[in-house]
């Protein structure tokens, strides 16, 4: 029973689909759940579900006009995990991907933006799965708190599609807007967890790095990048923890993603790359002993993209885990 309450208190669906929006932040592994990088012990499974507006433009820090882009982006991943021994943990994600633009976004180069209507297109299939194991190297109980440190490796696989195109046929779709990057990752991290009485606080940082895959008929690299989040956490409900009473949580993080510039066909893409933070405050609901669910609103504060792009204007991350 304390393994499964346990469980309950320290599980957050941990990660992720792996295919580019904007500048790629579907790659980022912290972009699911409060603080998905946290510590948890045990087995079971987790739906999640990912939305991701694109609706602004931005030079540098600069928000500049819109033409009349725009980009949306549904992901339903599954999760599952299982503890083979109290200190390792094996997780394996199944993303399935649904993207949209009503134009694409074409820069001159004289600077003017101009929003190419004929280029309306989307697609909807598998992503690029992953396999990841966790190790915890560290921990520390007191009869007040609790530390715990662990490290992250995993390979994301090119399962995902990349021929992709747009509504009429004529063109493929960008990179970003396929379901897959037909190149094969791997992912370094570290994640920390700190929990005193009905406070906990949670910090990750998490490295991509990438190899060439493909985007329709061109050789394509996305850049590496690291992601981190910090997240306080506060259990609002039960005052006293007790084993059998369902725990509601209020957690507000900061998060952020830094992105090298992708390459096509061995050259540097002038727009593409760059720096977003995010706020994220959101609710966790666990219901002892096997069920907990969460949503969470991540809304940019600072962009600072490399040369002109696609600019995030929020992701709405809604989640359901069962322990078995």
């Amino acid at each position: 029973m304390k393994k499964t309450i346990s469980s309950a208190l320290y599980a957050i669906g941990f990660f992720m689909s792996l295919t580019g929006v904007g500048f790629a932040c579907d790659f980022c592994l912290l972009s699911q759940g409060v603080s998905p990088l946290e510590t948890f012990r045990g087995s079971g499974i987790r739906i999640n579900e990912r939305y991701t507006r694109l609706n602004s433009v931005y030079k540098g820090t600069d928000e500049v006009t819109n033409p009349g882009a725009k980009e949306e982006y549904w992901t339903t991943e599954f999760t599952g995990f299982y503890s083979v021994t109290e200190d390792i943990m094996l997780l394996a994600v199944l993303p399935l991907k649904n993207t949209r633009q009503n134009a694409h976004l074409h820069v001159h180069e004289d600077g003017d933006l101009e929003a190419h209507s004929d280029m309306k297109g989307g697609v909807t299939g598998l992503g690029d799965v992953a396999a990841l194991g966790r190790y915890t190297f560290f921990k520390n109980h007191t009869l007040d708190a609790t530390t715990i440190l662990a490290g992250v490796f995993g390979v994301k696989f090119p399962t995902g599609g990349t021929g992709g195109k747009t509504d009429d046929g004529a063109e493929y779709l960008d990179s970003h807007l396929q379901t897959g990057t037909g190149s094969t990752d791997f992912l370094l991290g570290l994640s920390s967890s700190y929990a005193l009485a009905r406070f906990s606080l949670s910090a990750n940082i998490l490295a991509a790095l990438t190899t060439e895959g493909e985007a329709g008929d061109t050789r394509h690299r996305f850049g590496n990048s690291i992601n981190y989040d910090v997240t306080a956490m506060y259990r609002v409900h039960p005052f006293e923890l007790a084993p059998t009473i369902s725990q509601v949580f209020l957690a507000f993080g900061l998060n952020g993603e830094t992105r090298q510039r992708e390459k096509e066909n061995g050259v540097a893409l002038a727009d593409s790359g760059g720096s977003t933070i995010y706020l994220s405050p959101a609710i966790r609901l666990a219901l002892p002993p096997r069920w907990i669910a969460e949503i969470q609103y991540q809304h940019p504060i600072y962009h600072n993209l490399y040369g002109v792009q696609m600019g995030e204007d929020y992701r709405l991350v809604g989640g359901v885990t069962y322990l078995f």
